[in-house]
């Protein structure tokens, strides 16, 4: 099978990865590369394996770094970003993969020819946008079928055929089980919606130390509430190599996840209880049904008290349980299986 994968234009999908979004399509080509699929990544400048004759140039923030957000531009780019889309979508109309797999949020891409084009589904991986549901609206059945990334995103979008929901996975063999033994971790994109702030507070509440690990996604917030709470209970890594990753998440006893918006899966829950380091959430979006197996570690959203209780809670969950729970659940070759399931039912239709 020859598989075209669009993904995400921001950040090249490389380590260390700018967030969940660049793991989930490094994963996902790697393992259907192993599986014997040809793979043609479509990706950011700077990503391992890609076609760079058709990259997306990225965003650079150089000159307006203060103003930097992972869902705003600097001047220009907008139009940089929507002119390479437009390329790589001429590019796939009328070629010879047998699948295009949409893993991308930019509404260029669902303005594909239908007629004599390789079949499109695309991954949903984020709360509802106005330009790509507006595309979606005009494309009507022409804009190919969908998955969502949880059960929660699949019932937010408005779409032609009802999406299929297939989870993200966890390479249980990269993520490994660690010993724990050294307080509470907290890892992704440091940015308002994640709220690292709110594990801070948590651990602080416990006694337990906290390290922070991720890119500082959104500077205005990291340096009005993030860096004024830094200190020897609290230290930030920055980022961090896969491996290092996965060291500093085993060493951890628990780790936060502290969503302040609708989280579409929260990939961080399932790559933690891989190395058998048990979760604590805010319940928000799809870390709910990520989380489904151990409700008691869930709390109730804008409540600082319950989670407190739900990190005590997770605290007493067996390391061995954990990982359990990712490799039934969330392995990575769970995910690939229904991938590849769903790519054989477009061919097939």
């Amino acid at each position: 099978m020859k598989i075209a994968v669009v993904g995400p234009s921001r950040l090249p999908i490389a380590p260390p990865f700018g967030g969940g979004l660049e793991v989930f399509v490094n994963h996902l080509v790697a393992g259907l590369r192993r599986r014997g699929m040809t793979v043609d990544l479509f990706a950011a400048r700077g990503s391992i394996g890609h076609q760079p004759a058709l990259e997306f140039p990225g965003i650079d923030w150089t000159g307006f770094e203060d103003l930097a957000r992972d869902d705003a531009y600097p001047p220009g780019a907008d139009e940089t970003e929507t002119q390479a889309y437009v390329r790589v979508r001429r590019h796939l109309e009328n070629s010879d993969y047998d699948v295009i797999h949409n893993n991308s949020s930019h509404p260029a891409m669902l303005q594909l020819d239908p007629l004599g084009s390789p079949p499109m589904i695309t991954t949903l991986h984020v709360p509802p946008q106005e330009p790509l549901q507006k595309a979606i609206d005009a494309a009507g059945s022409g804009a190919g079928r969908f998955t969502a990334v949880s059960r929660f995103t699949a019932v937010q979008w408005t779409l032609p055929t009802p999406p299929a929901v297939v989870h993200n996975g966890v390479d249980t063999r990269l993520w490994r089980p660690g010993p724990g033994g050294q307080g509470a971790v907290w890892f992704g994109r440091l940015t308002r919606e994640k709220a690292p702030h709110l594990a801070i507070e948590t651990c602080r509440r416990l006694g337990l130390p906290l390290t922070l690990i991720g890119r500082n996604a959104d500077p205005a917030y990291f340096h009005s509430e993030i860096r004024p709470l830094l200190g020897p209970d609290v230290r930030w890594l920055g980022s961090l190599t896969p491996a290092e990753i996965v060291r500093q998440v085993g060493l951890a006893d628990v780790a936060l996840v502290t969503p302040a918006w609708d989280e579409p899966f929260g990939l961080v829950s399932i790559e933690a209880m891989a190395c058998g380091t048990p979760v604590a959430a805010i319940s928000r979006g799809g870390v709910t049904e990520v989380l489904d197996d151990v409700p008691d570690h869930l709390a109730v959203p804008g409540s600082p008290e319950d989670l407190v209780r739900a990190t005590e809670a997770a605290l007493r969950q067996p390391r061995t349980e954990a990982r359990v729970i990712a490799t039934e659940r969330f392995d990575l070759d769970i995910m690939l299986d229904r991938y590849l399931h769903h790519f054989q039912g477009v061919l097939t239709s």
